[in-house]
């Protein structure tokens, strides 16, 4: 069979990587708020909005990355050993393509994927007791799911994804565009409505047959007049708790969140039980992507980490995370401390159950004495993407028993006469050089003391 011949145009195209690239995402955006908000331009985004970008080290050193133009190694090979870059515009009016560095993402993916978590879906995480929420894959087919599957109907199936938008998350001009819409389709809706109303007659005569022991396949199929429908249609306008369930049923629509306390009296247009897969999701809305977002396939944790000295361990290797900002007042407000684990900010759960004396050194206040900063050794328990597409990512202490069989030690305090013990307040006492001449071994001791730890 002959094969159809492609003129040279196509053919590029098929055999080109710059065309196979997808189409940028839209910039995550600004929460509304009437404050300030002060941000940077050059701030790491909450997710990746283009693709990555590499080339082989043959094509690399002529500056080749199948672009239109080669691209300086000033910026690219020799600036890093790694260089991956993503392009902004592929041609600007100054004839120049516009790149930058895509390492803060690439490495990103790479260090979280040395941490073996997988993925769970998101849960709210209690910062004042120590029970971790239970691990749920979003992988199960009860769970995975979306307005088109077809596990949807088994029962107690729950999906991530509606046909409906969530109206929670809607501007006033959101919401009157998708009402236009919808009333576009209003023969359609009437007529879902009314098999809707066909399917819950035939339930009810079923279940009457079955309670009065009649015989189930001798029943007559139930059929609606107009009088009936109409008048059906007039209890749900008059019951604002019934017509809820039936318009969130109609339109897919996914669950709000809970109606505040100091309405629960009033009438409101209540809503069926949410059928997302997370119920975070009925409070920030549905994930945009899927909730594992691609960063990880495993199904559970289930892993044993064998090693080569002791045999298999119950804990992973712990990790070293740094502390980005310590316990303290912040904006006027109590925080609690962050943590960068793997290039993602964490908040410390046990920043709470911290002691002075089994807190690690830098945690509750800032310590410039310390080399390359505070950092301290965690084991990470749980991960999990929110409906922003951010990664969010649980962590203890680790304990002693993760830590002996790496021979693990951590950070070490400061020493009595470092620069902490001034700025904590404690030891402000500088000890005097001059002293008498029976007391120089004692000086000449403090003083080299002192020099060690400065140059420490």
């Amino acid at each position: 069979m002959a094969t159809a011949r492609l003129s040279p145009t196509a053919n590029l195209l098929r055999n080109s990587r710059l065309f196979a690239l997808p189409q940028a995402l839209t910039p995550p955006p600004t929460p509304p708020t009437s404050r300030t908000v002060s941000e940077s331009e050059t701030a790491t985004l909450p997710h990746p909005i283009r693709a990555s970008i590499v080339t082989p080290a043959s094509s690399l050193a002529r500056g080749d990355w199948g672009l239109k133009r080669p691209l300086p190694t000033k910026s690219t090979s020799e600036k890093s050993s790694r260089p991956v870059v993503r392009i902004n515009a592929l041609d600007t009016f100054e004839h120049i393509t516009d790149f930058e560095s895509a390492a803060d993402h690439t490495v990103t993916l790479e260090k979280f994927q040395e941490l073996h978590m997988p993925m769970s879906l998101p849960a709210k995480v209690n910062y004042a007791t120590t029970i971790v929420p239970r691990h749920q894959s979003p992988f199960e087919s009860h769970v995975d799911n979306t307005h088109t599957s077809q596990g949807r109907e088994v029962p107690g199936a729950r999906q991530f994804r509606h046909s409906g938008p969530w109206l929670a998350g809607q501007t006033e001009a959101e919401f009157q565009a998708y009402l236009k819409k919808v009333r576009k389709n209003k023969p359609e809706i009437m007529q879902k409505l009314r098999g809707y109303f066909v399917a819950k007659r035939e339930a009810e005569q079923k279940k009457q047959a079955q309670d009065n022991g009649a015989d189930m396949e001798a029943l007559e199929p139930v059929e609606v007049t107009d009088e009936e429908f109409q008048d059906y249609l007039k209890t749900l306008r008059t019951n604002p708790s019934s017509l809820g369930p039936v318009v969130f049923e109609l339109l897919d629509l996914p669950s709000p969140p809970a109606v505040p306390s100091y309405r629960i009296g009033g009438k409101y247009y209540q809503s069926p039980g949410t059928k997302l897969s997370s119920a975070e999701y009925a409070v920030s809305g549905p994930p945009k992507t899927h909730p594992s977002a691609g960063l990880s396939y495993s199904r559970s944790h289930a892993l044993i980490y064998n090693h080569p000295k002791h045999g298999p361990q119950t804990y992973q290797r712990p990790v070293e995370a740094r502390i980005l900002r310590p316990k303290g007042r912040f904006k006027g407000k109590t925080s609690k401390a962050i943590a960068g684990v793997a290039g993602i900010a964490v908040e410390d759960l046990n920043a709470m159950t911290f002691v002075e004396q089994g807190a690690p050194a830098g945690l509750a206040f800032f310590d410039a004495s310390l080399s390359g900063g505070a950092k301290y050794w965690v084991t990470p328990i749980r991960a999990s993407v929110d409906s922003d597409g951010r990664i969010g990512l649980a962590s203890y202490r680790a304990s002693a028993t993760a830590k002996a069989p790496y021979d693990i030690d951590s950070q070490k305090k400061p020493g009595l006469y470092s620069i902490s013990d001034v700025a904590r307040g404690g030891q402000r006492v500088v000890p005097r050089l001059d002293g008498q001449r029976g007391f120089q071994a004692d000086t000449e001791e403090v003083a080299r003391n002192l020099m060690k730890n400065l140059g420490s």
